[in-house]
């Protein structure tokens, strides 16, 4: 029965060179093995490694300090400030420029250049970090740029120079400079 009305409904519609109906008005071709209903092998293993080049790739917010350049996961950034008055604690670390109110939260501040032994230059700013949920700024000269940074081009850092807020190294994206990749992980707990 229920192909008498299969039939009935595909009779009102005129076959094509091939006998396959021709429902709405185009024509209708067998499929093959080329266009059929699955993507090749080599097609989906393009479309994934697409992808995976796509997600290989991470953003990272470079900042120069002592005429280095630093980069950190822009995961890690939460805003970038200027012209901020740091209230000094006594009987901490010099390295520990204080503390900041941002919108009603104390944020403590590490002055980054003194961290690593170097003599801070007047020209400065802030970049607030959120390191698990905890807020801390760090001061440096200045912000530079805002660069994708593949993650097989991020090279260990050679062992004798080991640093443990450095976790690698790369080339700046189109240029000749090195830069120190941060581990933004490290960098949360210098001021505990």
């Amino acid at each position: 029965m229920g192909f008498g009305c299969a039939r009935s409904f595909v009779s009102h519609f005129p076959p094509s060179p091939d006998g396959v109906p021709d429902i709405c008005g185009k024509e209708v071709t067998p499929m093959s093995e080329e266009n059929g209903l699955f993507a090749r092998a080599d097609e989906t293993r393009s479309a994934l490694s697409d992808k995976v080049q796509e997600t290989d790739e991470e953003k990272y917010l470079i900042f120069r300090s002592s005429n280095i350049l630093y980069a950190l996961s822009t995961a890690y950034v939460i805003e970038i400030l200027n012209n901020v008055s740091i209230t000094r604690i006594p009987m901490v670390p010099d390295y520990i420029a204080g503390v900041i109110n941002l919108r009603g939260a104390i944020v403590p501040i590490v002055d980054f250049r003194l961290l690593l032994g170097r003599i801070p230059e007047e020209e400065s700013c802030v970049i607030i970090l959120n390191i698990k949920e905890t807020s801390v700024g760090i001061v440096v000269d200045s912000v530079d740029q805002m660069v994708d940074i593949s993650r097989s081009a991020i090279l260990p850092v050679p062992s004798q120079n080991e640093h443990k807020l450095v976790s690698g190294m790369c080339t700046v994206p189109g240029g000749v400079s090195t830069i120190m990749i941060l581990d933004g992980e490290a960098l949360g707990h210098v001021h505990e």
